[in-house]
């Protein structure tokens, strides 16, 4: 008999899969993977299958790292199975070493930082200032 390992979303997917020497039998094995979700502010957001009981880091990591102006510490992860949100300081958690494992259905969500909210902003705010002071110097200079 022989044994051919296939990822779980090979199976789902329906692809056709496995081998057969001749011998008549041939057995398909599906190795367990955990499905979950990572957005915001990471380099590859999205769907992730991952193999065996992955923590939150390693979600991460799968979809690239977090991107430039990432805030670590107000990491949102959602369970699927109670709805619960439970916001993670990752940087707390690294320095500690206490992994937060994902369950199946789980989404992670790694918001932007205030600062680079405020940087991404920065030329409306300075438009809306300009036109502002613009609109005040028209007014005081028609008053004299």
């Amino acid at each position: 008999m022989n044994i051919v390992t296939v990822s779980i979303t090979i199976l789902l997917a329906g692809i056709p899969c496995g081998s057969n020497s001749g011998d008549g039998l041939a057995s398909i094995t599906a190795s367990a993977s955990v499905r979950t979700a990572v957005w915001g502010q990471v380099n590859n957001p999205g769907l992730y299958y991952l193999p065996g009981t992955p923590d939150v880091l390693e979600l991460i990591s799968s979809a690239g790292g977090p991107a430039p102006g990432a805030d670590l510490s107000r990491v949102l992860l959602i369970r699927e199975l109670d709805r619960s949100r439970t916001y993670l300081n990752l940087g707390r958690l690294t320095a500690q070493a206490e992994p937060v494992f994902l369950a199946p259905g789980d989404v992670v969500v790694v918001p932007e930082s205030f600062w680079s909210r405020i940087q991404r902003n920065l030329p409306i705010i300075s438009t809306v200032a300009t036109v502002v002071n613009l609109a005040i110097t028209i007014t005081l200079v028609s008053r004299k």
